[in-house]
């Protein structure tokens, strides 16, 4: 099975549950066979599940106008992004084969650059999952993460999914579902146990020889992600959202109608910006550091973020980055790290409970230097004012519009704006902001009103460029939308 590229999904007849041992600490030695199984581990308890794990497409499945029959046939889900570097491509609509997860209407999303999506479901619970940054594809992470949280999770709801149809003795008897509380635990242990763990595999694979065979394992240990992931579940209406990095995860919430029969859409903001520009991250970083001069600028030693997946320089010991760097091809290691970890691996988790015609936007972090957290639920409400009655039948192409399209100003957006706009990427371009809402899917009508909006010149240029080559212009960007039951 391939866990690297392209798309794939798993289903098997057996259904066992193996226990939490993943959660103990990682042994101290940095090279042991242990460290070698972190990436399969998940692998095989998803064998033994009856799962359904999706994955984002590529190219090639853009160029598929209909399922095959096969395909068709198969109770599994392949929801086909259909969002690739290729901009001729990445606007394409979904299609879809089998049902939704169960508790979701519909799911959008793309992945353009250093982002990806996962998506594993079984039973009442689906679990979402979205990272940025280059360690999605140089380590891996994205897949190793994603799969062993939810190998976690499985085993948490294992405890407490006992069959009450018999009698039990009263020291068996359990509650039927887990606190939120032991939910969040289990996320957040995953989660610092997973990256520790992975960031000791490639050391131990660098040091395993004094030769240079493995040098590159410690470089790309070097590559930096951050995530969100949502766990819903169905048979409770519970959203957990696991935030880690400066990814956003929003909640709109429809309103009732007014006299004329429009609907505004109220915000819920679920994730934590860990960002030096947050004052409680400022602050924490800066008291475990006394004295240190290693923010500036809104930045914690050149990154603009606080806590993070991977990122080796930043969370190894001096002597191991200059061992590294004498013997492995690492780079010198920084002057300014004397007391690492400065980037802490742990995520901030949050659970709200949904309700029907509540919506999820998971958006990377360019997103939100472009558009405002209002801005973002406001275009999906525009969005659905306009495909709600038709989105969750079909999505059809693009519609003949305007030459050129009437544009929306941020205050006609159905949503309250609050507080002062302090994106900045529209400042840069030196363009008003002003949208549009021409595109199929409510993804694409994202990403194009954060590039540029009604200046269909200005995304145009951009949508030519990567983030390497764009002077900072450009950037990673992924944008997923969830529509609840």
């Amino acid at each position: 099975m391939n866990l690297k590229y392209g798309r794939y999904f798993i289903r098997w007849r057996r259904n066992v549950c193996l226990p939490l041992t993943t959660l103990a600490a990682p042994h101290p030695r940095v090279w042991t066979a242990s460290r070698i199984a972190i990436g399969i581990s998940a692998t095989i308890f998803l064998a033994t599940l009856n799962n359904t794990v999706y994955g984002d497409s590529s190219a090639a499945d853009s160029d598929k106008t209909a399922p095959s029959e096969d395909a068709a046939a198969s109770s599994q889900l392949s929801l086909i992004a259909g969002f690739t570097a290729d901009k001729s491509l990445w606007q394409m609509p979904i299609r879809y084969l089998g049902e939704p997860p169960p508790g979701i209407n519909r799911m959008y999303w793309f992945a353009r650059f250093d982002t990806r999506f996962r998506i594993i479901s079984r039973g009442p619970r689906t679990l979402l999952n979205f990272f940025e940054g280059e360690g999605t594809l140089k380590s891996n992470i994205s897949d190793i993460l994603a799969e062993n949280l939810w190998f976690n999770l499985e085993g948490l709801f294992s405890w407490y999914q006992i069959d009450h149809s018999s009698a039990q003795p009263v020291e068996h008897l359990q509650e039927p579902h887990p606190p939120p509380d032991a939910i969040h635990s289990v996320i957040k242990t995953a989660v610092k146990y997973g990256d520790e763990s992975v960031l000791k595999y490639f050391l131990g694979r660098v040091f395993s020889s004094p030769s240079k065979k493995n040098a590159t394992d410690g470089i790309v240990a070097t590559s930096a992600s951050c995530m969100i992931s949502a766990l819903y579940e169905d048979d409770v209406q519970l959203l957990h959202i696991t935030s880690l990095g400066n990814m956003r995860a929003l909640l709109g919430r429809p309103r009732e109608p007014d006299a004329e029969g429009l609907v505004k859409y109220d915000l819920h903001v679920l994730s934590e910006d860990h960002t030096p520009s947050n004052p409680a991250e400022k602050a924490r970083v800066e008291e475990l550091h006394p004295g240190e001069d290693i923010i500036e600028n809104g930045a914690l030693l050149d990154r603009p973020y606080t806590r993070a997946l991977g990122d080796g320089k930043l969370k190894w010991a001096p002597d191991v980055q200059a061992k590294l760097h004498k013997d492995y091809l690492g780079a010198p290691p920084d002057p300014r790290v004397k007391t690492p970890p400065y980037i802490s691996a742990e995520p901030d988790v949050s659970t709200i409970k949904v309700l029907p015609g509540d919506f999820l936007v998971m958006t990377s972090h360019w997103v939100g230097e472009c558009l405002t957290d209002e801005e973002v639920v406001g275009l999906v409400g525009a969005w659905l004012n306009k495909h709600g009655e038709t989105h969750l039948v079909d999505v059809a192409p693009a519609t003949p519009e305007p030459t050129p399209p009437e544009a929306i100003a941020p205050r006609e957006l159905p949503v309250d704006l609050k507080g002062e706009d302090k994106t900045v990427m529209y400042r840069r371009w030196n363009v008003p902001k002003r949208f549009i809402n021409v595109e199929p899917t409510p993804t694409a009508h994202i990403a194009y009103n954060a590039m540029g909006g009604a200046d269909t010149e200005l995304r145009e240029a951009l949508l030519q460029l990567s983030p390497a080559a764009s002077e900072g212009n450009v950037k990673a960007i992924g944008v997923a939308v969830v529509f609840f039951q």
